[in-house]
């Protein structure tokens, strides 16, 4: 099995080998391969999936993890069945897939921001959280933007992004982030490099080195952001300024509008709108709306140390 592996993630990397898709697929087999120990490829039955869902279970992975390498191995033998090979996929979705839950997106607020981006100081730090915010990157097309893809100063600046599956898009930068970007740009150490975020080694920046630069700054801000986090935020923003769906899936690379509809379930406005509304029209909802203003009016001025007594009493009037 293991020379129909190596075989496999070189036709996937041949295909595509911009893509880290070839490397996800690697090391998802390598796991599948250690499981099912010297078995031959035609040998391998829906019970042995089993055995390699249960293994993954039980060491904790997520769902979302143990699916992905499901499709790794229906892949493999999708590509075996192409070239020829007389055999059955043994991963039966119905049977092996494991259910995962459907949350919602979560955004951050304005004040967490405003906190975790008061506590960068590193202008390359500062540079790839802000684009990630303000132009909804994900964290690998950070790691692999290109000085090439910079088209800065035009009219829009805007950035060619290499995206999941070999796919580009146009992004455009808001002022802030393109601000950020370029004071970052100016302190790019003077090397023959053709990416935009390099280490201090003046090697290409990793994806984990990402994360643990922004591991770090949550630590030091206390406020539970990551980087995917940043890309949702971003989503929400331009729902909450009434930007259509179909902008926010180009821009944010989707390849299907369902996934960024996720976004519009987790911002709704209209359904917002609707249900304050009809709590005006239901009598028993009244007064617990009454009720929920003082509160928000008491903690309100009672933050602020220049509120007079007379304002906090007209509260109670």
């Amino acid at each position: 099995m293991e020379l129909e592996i190596e075989k496999f993630i070189n036709w996937v990397r041949m295909r595509s080998p911009q893509a880290r898709t070839w490397r996800d697929y690697k090391c998802d087999l390598q796991l599948f391969l250690k499981i099912m120990k010297d078995q031959r490829v035609e040998d391998v039955r829906f019970r042995d999936v089993d055995e390699f869902v249960n293994f993954q279970v039980c060491k904790g992975f997520k769902p979302s993890t143990i699916n992905r390498r499901l499709a790794a191995v229906a892949s493999f033998y999708t590509y075996l069945i192409d070239d020829g090979r007389q055999l059955a996929c043994p991963v039966l979705p119905k049977r092996h897939y494991v259910k995962e839950p459907q949350r919602l997106p979560r955004s951050v607020n304005e004040q967490d921001i405003r906190k975790f981006f008061n506590i960068i100081n590193d202008e390359r730090d500062r540079a790839m959280c802000s684009l990630m915010l303000r132009s909804g990157l994900r964290i690998g097309e950070v790691a692999v933007l290109k000085m090439a893809d910079l088209y800065l100063g035009e009219l829009p600046s805007r950035m060619i992004i290499h995206g999941k599956g070999s796919r580009e898009r146009t992004v455009y930068l808001s002022p802030d982030a393109e601000r950020d970007l370029n004071h970052w740009l100016e302190k790019l150490p003077k090397i023959h490099c053709e990416y935009a975020f390099v280490t201090y080694q003046n090697k290409k920046i990793s994806t984990t080195s990402i994360n643990a630069r922004i591991e770090k700054i949550r630590e030091r801000s206390g406020v539970n952001i990551t980087a995917h986090r940043l890309r949702h935020t971003f989503a929400d923003h331009l729902l909450s300024a009434g930007t259509p769906i179909t902008s926010i899936q180009l821009l944010m690379g989707h390849r299907f509008v369902e996934t960024t509809q996720n976004y519009a379930a987790a911002n709704n406005k209209q359904v917002e709108a609707d249900f304050y509304e009809s709590c005006k029209k239901l009598d028993g909802w009244k007064f617990l709306m009454e009720v929920a203003q003082v509160n928000i009016l008491e903690n309100e001025m009672s933050a602020d140390p220049d509120r007079s007594d007379d304002e906090m009493e007209l509260v109670h009037l």
